[in-house]
């Protein structure tokens, strides 16, 4: 086919040929979409399409002339697409087949957070509501919830009646109600739909956006608007996504296939696709490569404020999994693992250290002194009471955990847990006090051995339920103090525990009771950013976490100023601010 001067001098041809010329920074995948448009022109004739720029060039131009930016410092001015979106949508609605229909019928679209995909759905909703020449179009953003699929809705919604909003949209006859929009003129309206949704019966799709395509659990939203698009003349179905944390989703398999378009492996003339991603060998931690999956960054999208988050991710590395996920649009294995099982392990000391640990731990405690972390937790449930040694020579700290649990439990608790608590105990990695609950005279003996064994300088101990016990501890002139367990007091002890873990600083003996405890720790976050690790969540799956409770209570009164003299924890402060 004939390519004129005017697509030429277009947007979309400039964008492929600066990509081509290496002027704008891509990954592969990028290039390969623009090698493959490309292609499509070199065959259109032959494949019986042809390239109308005209049809290409009217979506292009409708965002600059009828939105506006509802949104920031851009706020009241046209929304002008990219480079990298004029080229999509370009080809998306500019390519027809010999009957003057789309030729493309499916988008696979994927780039990291924050770069224009919510307020790029609802310009080109309003689009197909409006300029698609489809009578009583419905347009449908799919989402797992009807909350996220309404926040592409609310987008459009800004632009019909923002104060800022471009008025030619309400004067061609676009309206919005409560839980309706909709354009006059066609009698066509753009509704939310998540899986959630009270009733997905009776839809008849022309426009399909499934949105956060990574978050969904299945098909059923997505089959449903399929099924739903039969009778329409040319509906289309875009996938709009960030990568996830789930490299066995449905997201990840259907991203793998069109891949396999990508390379030539499979043929499919109808599916137009987009991923920005970084190449398989680039540093992610490297700036220079941030710009693959964030095509809008340094034009719209701050630097600075990913540099932010990533040195959040960097000094808080339970973070980097999301920052992978949702800043450079990277497949990861699984968000919630605080400490992933691999990295403590790696923290396990050498064969001859582990032959007899507790005697080293004591000669490393002797000479540079030990902290102590103490969780209750309630009598019929695991207490824990870690022991941490002070930095040696090599800057190392060394962790002894004891645990305890009453004997008279211990086989029914196995049965519940689905855990060998008898086998721990036979084989030394737990303690068996007498009794149906844990006999606080017991652990009190003990704690008061181990104080002296281990040159404790102090404890720090969650207060609940301990009252008796923690004053019994100070009458015998123990160091103890009551660490509060809500998350502006355990933020920085336990960001710092997971710093020092992952450094390779805090070292232990590989109980096999602290691994099983680690993988049901999960940690909250509030606003602010302050995490806890959360027993709520471990307990839903009869888990615990009572050991990694009281190392975060043992780091804490390491952490807490020698001169700190007082049953109150250096933490329960609020005066006092706290750097991770």
């Amino acid at each position: 086919m004939k390519i004129t001067n005017q697509m030429l001098a277009s947007v979309p041809f400039q964008y492929a040929n600066d990509v081509r010329a290496g002027k704008i920074v891509t990954g592969k995948k990028i290039k390969q979409a623009v090698e493959r448009f490309y292609n499509w022109i070199e065959t259109a004739e032959q494949d019986g399409f042809v390239l109308d720029h005209n049809k290409g060039m009217q979506i292009v131009n409708f965002f600059p002339t009828f939105l506006n930016h509802t949104k920031g410092k851009l706020a009241g001015k046209p929304f002008v697409l990219e480079p990298f979106q004029a080229f999509t949508m370009y080809n998306v609605f500019g390519w027809q087949d010999s009957t003057g229909k789309r030729r493309i019928s499916t988008v696979y679209d994927k780039r990291a957070k924050k770069n224009g995909k919510s307020a790029e759905m609802a310009g080109l909703s309003l689009f197909c509501m409006s300029f698609d020449m489809e009578m009583e179009a419905e347009c449908y953003v799919g989402a797992t919830k009807e909350d996220q699929a309404r926040i592409c809705w609310k987008q459009a919604a800004q632009f019909i009646q923002s104060p800022v909003a471009n008025r030619n949209l309400q004067k061609m006859g676009f309206y919005v109600q409560q839980r309706k929009l909709g354009f006059k003129r066609t009698n066509s309206f753009m509704s939310p739909l998540g899986g959630d949704s009270s009733t997905q019966d009776g839809i008849n799709a022309h426009l399909s956006i499934i949105d956060e395509y990574h978050a969904h659990k299945d098909d059923s939203v997505k089959e449903n608007l399929e099924s739903s698009s039969v009778m329409r003349r040319q509906p289309l179905l875009w996938h709009i996504t960030t990568a996830g944390s789930n490299k066995g989703s449905v997201c990840k398999n259907y991203e793998d296939s069109v891949i396999e378009v990508l390379n030539g492996d499979k043929t499919d003339n109808h599916l137009w696709i987009m991923i920005h991603d970084l190449d398989e060998g680039d540093d992610w931690q490297n700036k220079d490569n941030w710009i693959k999956a964030n095509p809008l960054l340094g034009n719209g999208l701050d630097i600075a404020q990913m540099e932010r988050e990533y040195i959040k991710a960097i000094n808080q590395p339970s973070k980097i999994p999301n920052f992978k996920t949702k800043h450079l649009n990277m497949w990861v294995d699984g968000l919630s693992a605080w400490i992933p099982a691999e990295i403590w392990e790696a923290n396990k000391v050498d064969k001859e250290t582990l032959e007899n640990y507790k005697a080293f731990v004591i000669e490393k405690a002797k000479k540079f002194g030990s902290n102590g972390g103490l969780d209750l937790s309630s009598v019929a449930d695991i207490t824990a009471f870690d022991v941490l040694t002070n930095p040696d020579d090599e800057g190392k700290q060394y962790l002894i955990v004891f645990l305890f649990c009453p004997e008279e439990n211990i086989d029914r608790r196995s049965t519940n847990d689905a855990v060998p608590y008898r086998y721990w105990v036979d084989a030394g990695f737990m303690i068996a006090t007498p009794g149906n609950r844990v006999d606080y005279n017991y652990l009190k003996g003990f704690i008061r051995e181990a104080y002296e064994a281990f040159n404790i300088e102090r404890i720090d101990a969650d207060p609940w339920n301990a009252s008796s016990l923690l004053s019994d501890l100070v009458e015998m002139e123990i160091p103890v103090s009551e660490l509060s367990q809500i998350m502006s007091r355990l933020n920085h002890p336990t960001k710092m525990l997971e710093k020092l873990i992952y450094e390779g600083i805090i070292l232990h003996d590989g109980n096999p009771v602290m691994s099983w405890m680690l993988a049901a720790c999960v940690t909250i976050e509030d606003s602010k950013g302050n995490i806890m690790l959360s027993k709520k969540e471990s307990h839903k799956n009869k888990k615990r976490i009572d050991g990694f409770a009281a190392l975060v209570n043992a780091l804490a009164a390491h952490l807490s100023p020698d001169e700190e003299d007082t049953n109150e924890s250096y933490y329960n402060d609020p005066n006092h601010t706290f750097e991770c």
